[in-house]
């Protein structure tokens, strides 16, 4: 529906990024996934993962507590860590070797949520993947701007603009402006 809306311009899967940087990373083929109830429920992740590999193990765990702290602005909080050890102990017991953060929320609690699983657990970031494929895809378009223009920003949103513009400006580190509320 979204590609169908979309027309020419081209329409970015990040469950697909997602998906393929954790089987690329995964070195045991045990993956685990955390994202909201409805990302967990529709099951999107593990399905992509076996159409890339049959042989992965997933391992999804909803953590509908963790987009409220990080909108609180509670990223390194005592509450947020024990709220993390709980969702994770159950992913953990399964010996991922890798867990993908399958929410735009998660990877700013990514320094609490890597102290939590240690070291030897690998987190794939969906956003890093996204903004990856997306160089990629510019690039093969020759669409990438080279730095001769500087860049322009403007934001469209479905839901309400200054809650948009607080939260992202906490996720970018830097004022946002020319937020925009969009019918779909």
């Amino acid at each position: 529906e979204v590609a169908r809306r979309a027309g020419n311009i081209p329409v970015l899967d990040v469950i697909d990024a997602g998906a393929r940087a954790a089987v690329e990373a995964s070195r045991g083929g045990n993956i685990g996934v955390i994202g909201t109830p409805t990302t967990v429920n529709s099951n999107a992740y593990a399905r992509r993962m076996h159409a890339l590999d049959p042989r992965i193990r997933v391992f999804s765990q909803a953590c509908p507590l963790f987009v409220p702290l990080v909108e609180e602005g509670w990223l390194e909080h005592e509450v947020t860590r024990l709220t993390a050890r709980e969702y994770l102990k159950p992913v953990l017991a399964e010996g991922v070797d890798t867990l993908v953060l399958g929410c735009t929320h998660y990877p700013l609690l990514k320094p609490l949520l890597q102290d939590v699983v240690g070291p030897g657990i690998r987190l794939v970031d969906s956003a890093i993947t996204t903004a990856e494929f997306a160089a990629a895809k510019l690039a093969s378009l020759d669409l990438a701007n080279h730095g001769e223009v500087p860049a322009r920003y403007a934001f469209n949103v479905t839901d309400i603009p200054l809650r948009f513009q607080t939260i992202g400006e906490r996720f970018l580190g830097r004022s946002l402006s020319q937020v925009t509320k969009v019918e779909w």
